[in-house]
């Protein structure tokens, strides 16, 4: 894997197909990458590839990514939208249905996913393939051009036209949009965002607005394509001590507190900060008076654990600590605030299955039969729930128990998922594979929940808090945890219709599985990926 902080790209063109050929996408292709090598680049490049070459060449490039890089990828060619994806087109490809879709094109999943699990610096992936061709009305969709796809956190997608559009046949040796790309963005200097801005103003203007190349982002941070003085210089705006987008409001947040927990959690989460200097001296001012890190289980005995019923769930103890509270990756993940948990409680060492669920009808304490779509039931955990069902198995759990079940609350169970750490998830600062069941987390994709227990548990002895299924808990939602609780308790109000759900899903991104992540949803509504998990008091 590279290096932190080099400047990967990946460049394919495909031109030589047997219907709607391409003269110019191979040359279009290598202008771009010869560009991306002049800005200091590693290039992976490939032109006229068959479905095999073509993920062989995705496969080298994801190889190369690593944390903190700047990443570029350009794609000419045909591509085809189905699902609310988009599929490039090998040269090799014959396609005559959906399943020939999926399975003979390339999703551009295969890009995204490495790019999401990495978390480059800056990265921007560009889709020169709005153009017709003879595979868009095989499939079910049926649409023309791209899709229009909903922005991912920290990554520039652009296509060289708008959502469903599609421009006008090659005539030259060089494509419009390529041509006044090249233009812009060798400038040295010029950001990547300007020289976008740039093209999309350029070929406007030569088209007279039939053609306006389209790009989505939401916090991304921007790059420079050719670095002053040429190749191999400051890949990023700014010095390379500069924070990014994210440190820099983790940082807005903190600086002013009075809780060591809030520097300590900053310290872990950037060890080579910008900041970091800082956030030391300001913890030993404070370390005398406020705790640092929170006293937590993972730091004391093995936590113990207990089953009251056969059939009821088995449980973990957790023992009382203060740690810090939410995130700044997301703006209602915050304030980053300190929590308490004052009394030690009981919590699922897994996910609530549906042999646990099952048992709860045959002792008629549960009257609906939630539907496993086929996957099967036993140690899946139970989905299709409502938070009314949810709270209706645990009144079952607490009559045939005699012992106080609930649900957890908001702050129980970060807590619980942290599990002493400060990191994004419990096993560290990024994800890795095969530690949770999300989209892109695994090695062999998967598209639905798993038995629970599949991967490791945290320190604190719990499985699956990120990940397989999400997970309601007792609270109502907190915009910004306005009025939340700071002891450990549940944010209720009377008559709210959104409750909380935490720890992502299967078929969520790795962001969104993050010990800090939290949804809201309509407490009476049923979806296939929403299950949850007890507590028990003490």
């Amino acid at each position: 894997m590279s290096g932190p902080g080099k400047r990967v790209a990946l460049v394919i063109g495909n031109g030589a197909y047997s219907l709607s050929p391409l003269p110019a996408a191979t040359g279009d292709a290598k202008r771009v990458a010869q560009l991306l090598r002049d800005g200091g680049f590693d290039v992976v490049y490939a032109e006229d590839t068959k479905r095999a070459d073509m993920e062989a060449a995705i496969k080298r490039f994801s190889q190369k990514l690593g944390r903190g890089d700047t990443v570029l990828v350009y794609f000419a060619g045909h591509a085809v939208q189905s699902q609310d994806r988009n599929f490039l087109v090998p040269v090799d490809a014959s396609v005559s249905s959906d399943a020939d879709i999926s399975s003979q094109a390339v999703d551009t999943d295969l890009i995204l996913d490495p790019l999401i699990v990495d978390r480059p610096k800056g990265a921007a992936i560009i889709l020169d393939a709005a153009r017709k061709n003879d595979w868009q009305q095989k499939g079910s969709t049926r649409a023309a051009g791209l899709a229009n796809l909903r922005p991912i956190h920290g990554i520039t997608q652009a296509y060289s036209a708008a959502p469903g559009e599609i421009v006008d046949d090659q005539t030259g040796s060089q494509g419009l949009f390529v041509s006044e790309f090249l233009k812009a963005a060798k400038v040295p200097g010029r950001t990547f965002k300007d020289a976008f801005r740039l093209t999309r103003t350029g070929v406007a203007k030569a088209t007279r607005n039939k053609q306006v190349p389209w790009e989505t982002s939401i916090d991304t941070a921007d790059f420079v394509v050719m670095p002053q003085g040429g190749s191999n210089s400051l890949a990023l705006r700014g010095p390379t001590h500069s924070p990014d987008s994210l440190e820099q409001g983790f940082w807005d947040t903190i600086k002013s507190s009075d809780s060591a927990a809030n520097f300590q959690a900053y310290i872990d989460a950037y060890p080579n900060g910008a900041f970091v200097s800082a956030a030391r001296e300001r913890l030993q001012a404070l370390v005398p008076n406020t705790p640092s890190k929170p006293q937590a289980t993972a730091e004391r005995a093995p936590s113990s654990t207990l089953q009251d019923c056969a059939e009821c769930p088995e449980l973990v103890l957790i023992q009382p600590g203060t740690f810090a509270m939410g995130s700044t990756e997301i703006p209602f993940e915050g304030p980053i605030h300190d929590v308490s948990i004052r009394n030690p409680f009981y919590i699922g060492r897994y996910e609530v299955t549906y042999a646990e669920w099952d048992a709860c009808l045959v002792d008629k304490g549960c009257t609906y039969r939630p539907d496993d779509r086929g996957l099967g039931r036993g140690r899946r955990p139970v989905t299709n729930v409502d938070w009314n069902d949810a709270k209706a198995y645990i009144g079952w759990l607490s009559r045939k128990t005699g012992k106080t079940y609930r649900l957890p609350t908001e702050s129980e169970w970060e807590y619980a998922a942290r599990a002493s750490t400060t990191s994004p998830y419990f096993w560290g600062r990024t994800i890795e594979k095969d530690h949770a069941n999300c989209w892109g987390c695994t090695t062999e994709p998967r598209k639905s929940t798993i038995e629970v227990g599949s991967f490791k548990p945290n320190s604190f002895g719990v499985y699956d808090m990120a990940g397989n299924a999400a997970e309601w808990v007792e609270d109502c939602w907190s915009e910004g945890y306005r009025g939340a609780p700071s002891d450990g308790s549940a944010f209720v109000k009377s008559g709210c219709s959104e409750r909380v759900l935490r720890g992502g899903a299967f078929n969520n991104d790795p962001k969104y599985v993050r010990s800090a992540a939290r949804f809201k949803y309509d407490y009476d509504v049923r979806y296939p990926s929403n299950g949850f998990r007890v507590v028990r008091e003490q």
